[in-house]
């Protein structure tokens, strides 16, 4: 006597597998989306409050820029200085839509002309929305 599968059991086993797969696919993408969406939003929120705390500790206006790509802040001063800077959510497959792509925050943290800067974060059907406000808080 043999041991073994016959074609016609392997075939079926892998039908099911291909199955479950083609099921579990869409739910998988969506899950990929939310932790980008996620994560750059963390990334983003960890960024502003350096930046922020930046400014207080070095007593200087410190100027943000947010594009796709990068994530810059600037104290300015005689010699500008780069504060922190961070690569942008284009890097993990996230749109960036933001209403004032530049920010500026008086040497107390408080936003110079941040008013109600709205910052849209998407991947997929996955979107989050941050907002900062006029006092420079960041809110979801």
């Amino acid at each position: 006597m043999q041991r073994g599968f016959t074609l016609i059991e392997i075939v079926i086993v892998v039908a099911i597998v291909g199955l479950l797969a083609a099921l579990a696919t869409p739910r998988v993408a969506g899950w990929m989306d939310r932790l980008a969406v996620m994560r750059s939003v963390q990334e983003f929120h960890s960024f502003y409050n350096v930046a922020r705390m930046g400014a207080v500790y070095r007593s200087s206006r410190v100027r943000i820029s947010i594009t796709p790509d990068s994530l810059i802040a600037i104290a300015e001063g005689e010699p500008d200085s780069v504060v922190v800077h961070m690569s942008g959510p284009a890097t993990y497959g996230v749109s960036l839509q933001v209403s004032r792509n530049v920010i500026r925050l008086y040497p107390t943290g408080i936003g110079l002309g941040a008013a109600n800067t709205t910052i849209v974060l998407q991947r997929g059907a996955v979107a989050e929305s941050l907002t900062i406000s006029r006092l420079g808080r960041l809110r979801r």
